[in-house]
């Protein structure tokens, strides 16, 4: 049985900007640039947990809640039983540097 030639949908700009941008490459014109984190998210102590929910005048539930993570995680984290890591350690960090934007984006999913 004969297969027919499926033609791929695209379109004749992208590609043309693409061969454009890889030719511009080549040359080196352009080069690919990358983003390099100057400093990572370092943990947080139970006082300073505690202090940014005090901050945004929050609840521990609520806090919670903003946090995406359970109430018990919440709290035990600001009585030092546990310690936040990974993202939740830059959760925490954007919460304590730009709580307004953790509270936009809560209320708004």
């Amino acid at each position: 049985m004969h297969k027919k030639n499926k033609i791929p949908d695209f379109s004749f700009d992208e590609l043309l900007t693409s061969m454009q941008q890889g030719a511009d490459h080549a040359a080196g014109k352009i080069t690919a640039r990358t983003h390099q984190l100057t400093a990572r998210a370092e943990a947080m102590s139970a006082s300073e947990i505690a202090a940014i929910r005090q901050h945004m005048n929050v609840s521990q539930a609520v806090f919670a809640d903003l946090l995406n993570v359970p109430k018990a995680t919440a709290v035990s984290w600001e009585r030092g039983l546990r310690s936040p890591s990974g993202a939740a350690v830059r959760l925490l960090q954007i919460a304590k540097n730009r709580p307004k934007a953790l509270l936009e984006t809560a209320a708004h999913p």
